[in-house]
């Protein structure tokens, strides 16, 4: 018997040892690579919001804060407790509220401006020649706005419903029923309603692009419609043809966002739901081994915000184009500090 129980204790002791090393060092990983990252991202997107046409680059830019915003936090928060045995907790000292409700806001945000960058998409595919009337910059500033504001009121009751108990940022006791029912409304505002409606209108793009591409193949082949038809006629199918062309390339980074966002996100939220069932043994003890598979999970959510840098580089001609003109700024600026 005592034997067992000193086998268990050893096991839960490596368990335990394993789950602190992924939160010392996958932290710094993402501070190293994606706090860069993402400013480089910002500076690129904020200088493009006035010269592009609709709110692509003003979306994105808010993409490269809300990464920022979650991997500071995230990650000093992860490191803070990695170093210190998880007994000092950065929300417990920032009051609990308000870093819950501030990191929760904007880890929604960063879905919902993937529908955002979707839905203009969408639009830019479906109405090329009405593009620039309906995606005003003014439009998408509204649309951003009007999405802070929706999770900001969603997420309020942060303030009155946790508390710090023993270090631990705890859910008040006379709220613990709300929370459990709160627990998938906040799943699905954060994960699975942004998959359904990305998938939709990603469909609905994928769906028009082809469909054009057919009128293009058609028309092409056509030759006497072609020479017959007047210029003022086939001037607006060229400006169709050239705006769905733009709006494919855009789609294309749109795309990979959206499943490096669902890829990596889905296994943490997936854990939480699943947690209660099957993360607690008979005596009512946490098993060890899911306290790894959260910290992977969550290491797994945060590294989500470090992969825009690279997508925009491997899927954005533009973003590459400027970003190898910022190098040498940043070269020169790097030999006049010095």
């Amino acid at each position: 018997m005592n034997e067992s129980n000193a086998s268990s204790h050893v096991e839960t002791d490596t368990w335990t040892t394993l789950a602190l090393w992924i939160y010392s060092i996958f932290p710094v990983i993402f501070l190293v690579v994606g706090i860069p990252g993402n400013l480089i991202s910002l500076i690129i997107w904020l200088r493009r919001i006035s010269s592009t046409p609709g709110s692509t680059s003003l979306f994105l830019s808010a993409m490269s804060v809300t990464n920022t915003y979650v991997i500071l936090h995230g990650c000093a928060r992860h490191w803070l407790l990695g170093l210190t045995n998880e007994r000092i907790d950065l929300r417990v000292l920032l009051g609990c509220r308000g870093p819950v409700f501030v990191f929760t806001v904007i880890s929604d945000l960063s879905s919902w401006l993937i529908i955002l960058l979707c839905v203009e998409r969408a639009i830019c595919t479906w109405k090329p020649i009405q593009f620039k009337q309906i995606c005003r910059l003014k439009y998408g500033g509204i649309a951003l706005i009007l999405v802070i504001f929706s999770l900001t009121a969603f997420n309020m009751h942060f303030f009155w419903t946790v508390e710090t108990v023993e270090s631990r940022c705890e859910t008040v006791k006379r709220f613990r029923i709300f929370h459990i029912y709160w627990t998938y409304a906040d799943f699905a505002v954060y994960s699975f309603l942004p998959l359904i409606v990305i998938l939709v209108v990603n469909s609905s793009i994928i769906l028009r692009l082809r469909h054009t591409q057919k009128c293009v193949k058609r028309d092409n082949s056509s030759k006497t419609t072609t020479i017959s038809m007047p210029s003022e006629n086939r001037e607006p199918l060229q400006r169709t043809t050239r705006k769905t062309d733009g709006s494919a390339r855009i789609l294309r980074t749109v795309f990979c966002m959206a499943t490096c966002h669902f890829a990596l996100t889905m296994p943490v939220v997936i854990f939480f739901l699943c947690e209660d069932t099957f993360c607690v043994d008979a005596s009512g003890q946490f098993i060890p081994q899911c306290n790894v598979l959260e910290k992977l999970t969550i290491s797994l959510q945060i590294a989500n915000h470090v992969t825009h840098f690279f997508i925009y580089s491997f899927t954005s001609s533009i973003f590459l184009s400027d970003l190898k003109k910022l190098i040498p700024c940043v070269a020169w600026l790097f030999r006049e500090t010095n």
